[in-house]
Parts: C-alpha cells; sequence; structure tokens
C-alpha cells in the first residue's frame, strides 16, 4: 500500500480520486508522471498538434486508467523509470500538468524487466504499441522501424523465421501486400516493369542501312524464307506461322552448310 500511494503527496494527489487501473490482471503501482522519462528508442508518430488535441480529450475525460509500460533506471539516473509504451499518453498527461493544477500527475504504471539490448528494447516498444489505429504516414513510420529491427537481427545471425514482408505484416496486422509496398518504398526498390520496345540507335548511315537491307533481301530470296536483321542478330524464318507451308528448317541447314545433326558439310 506504501509503494501505491508513494508520490502523492509530493504530486499534490487526492487518493479519493476515481483513479485505479481497470485491468485487474495487469500488476500495476502509481507513480508521478515526473518520475518518468522519455525513451529515445520511441519513434515519434504524433504531430505537436495532434499531442494538443489528445491532452484535452483526457482533460475532459478526467484522466487514464490504463497502464504505461515502464522499466526502472540505474541509480545514476535523474528519473526512477524509463518509458516503455505510452508516449503520447505521458506527453499530453505532462502538457495537461502545465496548464490545470487539478489535473492528472499520478499515473498506473507496469513496471518492465530492464532490457539491455537495444533492438531487443526497440521490439519491446513497437510490440506494446502494436494496438494503436495508425495512419498511412504512421504506418510507414512504424514499418521502417521493425525494417531497422529486422535487419539488425539479420545482420547479427538472428534472422526472424519467414520473409521480411510476412514477419512484419504479422506484427503490425497489415497486409502482406501492404507491408511489401511500404518495404520497397523505404529501401527504394522499384518493380520492374516492362519497358517498351527501344528504338534502334541511329549508328549507320543511311547508305549502310540500305546496302544491309539489299544484303536481307537476297538472302531472303536465296533461301527462301524471311531474314530479318533485329539490330544485334540476324534472324532467318523456317515457317511462315500466318499460312501452313512445310517446315523448312532442314532445307535451311542444307543451304547454311549443315547436315540434320547440325555439323559442317
Amino acid at each position: 500500500m506504501n509503494d501505491l500511494l508513494k508520490g502523492f503527496e509530493t504530486n499534490e494527489y487526492n487518493p479519493a480520486d476515481n483513479f485505479m487501473d481497470q485491468s485487474k490482471d495487469l500488476p500495476t503501482r502509481m507513480v508521478s508522471i515526473y518520475d518518468i522519462e522519455f525513451n529515445e528508442l520511441n519513434p515519434i508518430l504524433d504531430s505537436d498538434e495532434a499531442i494538443e488535441e489528445f491532452a484535452d480529450a483526457i482533460y475532459e475525460e478526467g484522466q487514464i486508467r490504463s497502464p504505461l509500460n515502464v522499466y526502472r533506471n540505474q541509480s545514476d539516473s535523474k528519473k526512477k523509470y524509463t518509458l516503455l509504451g505510452g508516449h503520447r499518453r505521458l506527453k499530453a498527461l505532462l502538457i495537461n500538468a502545465e496548464r490545470y493544477p487539478e489535473a492528472q500527475r499520478m499515473v498506473p504504471v507496469v513496471i518492465e524487466k530492464r532490457i539491455e539490448d537495444k533492438t531487443e528494447e526497440k521490439m519491446k516498444i513497437l510490440e506494446l504499441n502494436e494496438h494503436r489505429t495508425l495512419t498511412p504516414d504512421q504506418e510507414k513510420i512504424v514499418v521502417s522501424e521493425y525494417l531497422n529491427v529486422y535487419r539488425s537481427l539479420e545482420s547479427r545471425g538472428e534472422k526472424p523465421k519467414g520473409q521480411v514482408r510476412k514477419w512484419i505484416a504479422n506484427h503490425m496486422n497489415i497486409g502482406e501486400k501492404k507491408a511489401e509496398k511500404y518495404i520497397h518504398e523505404l529501401e527504394g526498390y522499384k518493380r520492374k516493369k516492362q519497358e517498351p520496345k527501344r528504338e534502334e540507335k541511329n549508328l549507320l548511315s543511311s547508305s549502310e542501312k540500305e546496302h544491309r537491307k539489299e544484303v536481307l533481301k537476297n538472302m531472303s530470296e536465296w533461301l527462301g524464307c524471311k531474314v530479318k536483321d533485329n539490330g544485334t542478330s540476324i534472324c532467318i524464318s523456317y515457317r511462315d506461322k500466318k499460312s501452313n507451308d512445310d517446315d523448312n528448317f532442314y532445307s535451311i541447314l542444307r543451304l547454311l552448310g549443315f547436315d540434320e545433326e547440325g555439323e559442317k558439310q
């Protein structure tokens, strides 16, 4: 009980207020909002204006009951706790505390185990924010954060199971195609599109073009089939697809000096 009431007097909190967390299965305690420092690993998802509006909504409602998630700081830290989940709520509470004498200054928290590894701490922060409804711009930011975690784990030989788009989609509860789209935008990957056939570069003189055209015509008459220059190679058609002509494959081989096995005669 002493832990629960710790900080009430210094923050002018009235314990008669209805301020307890409604989640009975969570072990919570009450701490001062001034004892919690923000986490630099937390992605900034909300504008200052959005936080201001959220602060107004909290003040009108009276208080927040859902707990923040924190871990204890080491003894040499200026504040007792570091925030893991609840960045927006804490920021809004601090705004209201500056504006209104009666504003909420004590908040329920769940004290998590301190995480030494920064990548794991980042993952914990993201997991605690998975329930939030996000705008497309916010979704892209969160995908970027998950992508950084995935790449970090991958680089140290701890790659998560499955493809990165599926892994992110499962964590964020979004479609795999949407996750893939964000990943492509973030990593600079562009979907391959069939490019229109490039026009032949004008590297030949007019007289050379006419000469080659005449050569192809003579070859076509001699071989008895179509001969075409596609820019990098000469194509010989041994059968006309538009008609029922005989297959001239072996006839052309013989005219070119090869036998039916493709060996020089």
